[in-house]
C-alpha cells in the first residue's frame, strides 16, 4: 500500500459509499521527482543533448502533461490500494470530475462515491407454494395454429375488380402526418406496405382505409392515447395525408400433403405436421407454465425479503428493458424519431427494479447453496441458447468472449440452476413436459 495513505469511508445508504483517501506529500514528490527523470532520459529539447535537459527546462516545457500523468497515476494507484484495503467490491464508481492541483508540499486528497451489493440472507425458500394449471392442447388449438402457417403462406394478388378496401386487404399507400398544423418528424412514407385489421400501424388508421379505393386521396384523423410510447405525440391528434396506390388480397393454398410437403422439415403428409404444431404447442404452454411459476416464487421472494437495491443495478434493468422495447418497435418499422427515452426509462422504474432484486435475491441464494457453473456447463448453455436463436454455437460464443460478457453469462446460468432448485423444491409442481425446451428469462 501507498506508505502512510490516509483512508476512510462513509457510509451513505445500505448500498452507497463514500471513500475519503489522502496520499502524503512526499508520494507526491516521489511521483514527480519519477516522471521527470523518465522524461528526461526521452526528450528531445534543442541546444541541449539527450539526458542532459535541466530540470527546470523540463517544467517549463512539459509541467501540464507531466501533472496530469502523475495525478492519473496517484488517483489509479492509491484508489485501488484503498479498495484493497476496505475489501468492497464497487459496483458502480463515480470519480471526481475535477481533481486536486499537484501541490509538492501539500497532500493530494479527493474522494469518491461508489455502489455495492446489499447485505442480505435470503430465508424459507424451500417449499414455497406454487399453482399452474396442467398443460393441454386440443384439436381445435391445433387447427388454429395450422390455419395461421396457412396464412403465413398465402401470396398476395391485386383485387379481381375495382372494389373498395376490406378488413384483411394489403394495401400500398403513401401517408404525411401533421400534429397541432406541424409535420410530424419522420412521420411520412411512401409505397407504405400495410395489412388492413392487423393493426400494426394503428388500428383507428387502419379502420378508417376500409371503404376507400385505389387511386383515392383522403385525410384520416386519429386521436393517440395519453400513454403512447413517443410522449412527444401522447394524448394528441394527429392528421394523415393518404393516397392509396395499391390494394391486394390474399391466396391462401390448399391444406394438403403437397402443403406440408413445401414446407420442409421432413414433413410427408399434412398429419406430420400437425403432430409437429401439437408438439410445438406443448413446448410453448409448458414455457408458459413455467414461466407462471418462475413468478410466483419470485413475487413470494421478493416479498419476504427486504432490502436496498443500488440505483445503478435498477438504471441498468430500465436501459436493458428499453432497449428490448426500441428494438421491437424498429422490427416493426416504427419511426422512433422524437421520443423521450427519459420518460420511457421513468416508466419501466418498477419493472426494472423487480427484475434487480429477483437477480440479488437468485444470486445470494446460489451463494448460500454453493451453486457453480463450470466449463462445460457454459458450452451447453451456448448450445442450447444457439438453437433457440437459430444461431451456431459458436457466433454465441464469439459474441460473448468478444464483448467480455463471459461472466455475465455465467452469473445467469448459476442464477437459472438456483432458479431450477427453487422449483425443484416448491410445493405444487409437476416435472417438465420437455425440460430441454422450458427455458426462459427472469
Amino acid at each position: 500500500m501507498v506508505p502512510s495513505m490516509k483512508v476512510e469511508i462513509e457510509e451513505i445508504s445500505p448500498v452507497q459509499r463514500k471513500l475519503w483517501i489522502e496520499v502524503p506529500s512526499q508520494e507526491v514528490v516521489g511521483n514527480l521527482d519519477r516522471a521527470y527523470r523518465n522524461l528526461k532520459k526521452k526528450a528531445k529539447v534543442k541546444g541541449f543533448r539527450p539526458g542532459k535537459v535541466p530540470r527546470s527546462i523540463l517544467e517549463r516545457l512539459f509541467k501540464k502533461q507531466v501533472e496530469k500523468e502523475v495525478t492519473q497515476d496517484l488517483l489509479r494507484n492509491s484508489l485501488d490500494e484503498a479498495l484493497k484495503e476496505i475489501k468492497l467490491q464497487p459496483l458502480m464508481l463515480q470519480l471526481p470530475q475535477q481533481l486536486p492541483a499537484l501541490n509538492q508540499e501539500d497532500s493530494f486528497k479527493y474522494s469518491v462515491e461508489f455502489e455495492v451489493a446489499p447485505e442480505f440472507t435470503v430465508g424459507n425458500y424451500r417449499g414455497l407454494k406454487v399453482t399452474a394449471d396442467p398443460v393441454e392442447v386440443s384439436d381445435a388449438m391445433v387447427d388454429q395454429r395450422l390455419r395461421e402457417i396457412q396464412e403465413l403462406n398465402a401470396w398476395l394478388k391485386p383485387i379481381g375488380e375495382d372494389r373498395p378496401i376490406k378488413k384483411g386487404d394489403f394495401v400500398l399507400l403513401d401517408y404525411e402526418a401533421q400534429a397541432d398544423g406541424q409535420a410530424i418528424v419522420g412521420g411520412a412514407s411512401q409505397n407504405y406496405h400495410l395489412e388492413v385489421g392487423s393493426n400494426q400501424f394503428n388500428a383507428d388508421f387502419e379502420q378508417q382505409l376500409i371503404g376507400m379505393t385505389r387511386g383515392q386521396e383522403a385525410q384520416i384523423q386519429v386521436n393517440l392515447p395519453a400513454d403512447f410510447f413517443n410522449p412527444v405525440l401522447a394524448g394528441k391528434t394527429v392528421d394523415l395525408q393518404v393516397k392509396i396506390h395499391e390494394i391486394k388480397e390474399k391466396e391462401l393454398p390448399v391444406l394438403d400433403d403437397e402443403f406440408a410437403q413445401s414446407l420442409g422439415a421432413n414433413f410427408q403428409t399434412r398429419e406430420d405436421l400437425e403432430q409437429s404444431i401439437k408438439q410445438d404447442l406443448i413446448n410453448k404452454k409448458e414455457q408458459q407454465r413455467q414461466a407462471k411459476l418462475r413468478d410466483q416464487l419470485l413475487d413470494q421472494l421478493i416479498k419476504q425479503t427486504c432490502f436496498e437495491v443500488p440505483p445503478f443495478l435498477i438504471r441498468q434493468e430500465q436501459e436493458d428493458i428499453l432497449r428490448e422495447q426500441l428494438d421491437a418497435f424498429q422490427r416493426r418499422g416504427i419511426n422512433l424519431a422524437g421520443i423521450d427515452k427519459e420518460k420511457l426509462l421513468e416508466k419501466l422504474r418498477d419493472v426494472a427494479e423487480r427484475r434487480a432484486r429477483a437477480h440479488l435475491i437468485l444470486e445470494r441464494i446460489a451463494d448460500q447453496e454453493g451453486i457453480t457453473v463450470n466449463q462445460a456447463e457454459i458450452e451447453l448453455g451456448y448450445h442450447q441458447l444457439a438453437q433457440r436463436l437459430g444461431e451456431k454455437a459458436e457466433r454465441i460464443r464469439e459474441f460473448y468472449q468478444q464483448n467480455q460478457r463471459v461472466e455475465e453469462f455465467k452469473k445467469s446460468l448459476r442464477e437459472e440452476k438456483a432458479l431450477k432448485l427453487l422449483l425443484e423444491q416448491a410445493e405444487g409442481t409437476t416435472p417438465l413436459t420437455n425440460p430441454e425446451n422450458a427455458q426462459e428469462g427472469i
